[in-house]
């Protein structure tokens, strides 16, 4: 995919038979050697040409697909450290994946044909709104005649995230003592008190997960007690 045909391209987009507000496919070998005319080798070594008006257009096929990514990370991080001043502890757990593609299930709930529902927060193509995200909506055309629609569901999946902070307190011994106890130690945990993900389609789910939306990103408060005598 390379973004949505906009309302200045609607001859280049004719080439491919697709209009403004269709998604735009990145063709491997694919060169614009002028106006509405674009030529590539085919797989003989032929030298073709794709016009617009009087020619032959072009059809994308399973041929020019393509590698997106990978979806294992290039490289991951974790950072777990404790420190300790008195009576107090404060743990931090950080963790880190980066360069990795992931399915994300929440693209592939938008439909452009209108009929389902879909987040508001999905920036679709208009006239008024030429968004270069999401293809525009038409209640003709069905989500299988979008050439390299399911291009759309895979995106960065590379995130950074603080998994959990706690913070704890351990009274002095010779409190304990008067409580007759041997330790007491209160303590609270805050889980997922940041997450970044490099992809900004990515919202309200756990990019940790492979882009299910089995996960909600959900925030934790706990306290708690640990003690023994």
């Amino acid at each position: 995919m390379d973004g949505i045909w906009q309302l200045d391209e609607a001859a280049d987009a004719a080439v491919f038979n697709a209009s403004p507000g269709d998604i735009k496919i990145n063709v491997p070998g694919m060169v614009k050697v002028g106006t509405d005319e674009f030529q590539k080798y085919d797989e003989q070594g032929v030298l073709r040409t794709y016009l617009d008006k009087d020619g032959e257009r072009y059809d994308i096929s399973s041929t020019d697909n393509q590698i997106l990514g990978q979806i294992s990370p290039k490289w991951q991080l974790g950072f777990q450290n404790t420190v300790t001043y008195k009576g107090f502890d404060l743990s931090v757990y950080a963790f880190m994946r980066m360069g990795q593609m992931i399915e994300y299930e929440m693209v592939g709930s938008y439909d452009p044909s209108g009929k389902e529902n879909f987040p508001t927060y999905f920036d679709y193509w208009t006239v008024d709104n030429p968004s270069n995200k999401y293809p525009a909506i038409n209640a003709d055309k069905s989500i299988s005649e979008y050439s390299g629609y399911n291009s759309l569901k895979y995106v960065d999946g590379s995130f950074f995230k603080i998994k959990n902070i706690t913070l704890g307190y351990t009274l002095p011994d010779e409190l304990t003592k008067k409580l007759q106890i041997t330790k007491l130690r209160v303590y609270g945990t805050i889980t997922n008190p940041l997450v970044v993900a490099r992809s900004s389609w990515i919202k309200q789910y756990d990019p940790e997960m492979a882009g299910s939306l089995n996960y909600p990103l959900t925030k934790q408060l706990v306290f708690g007690v640990n003690f023994s005598f």
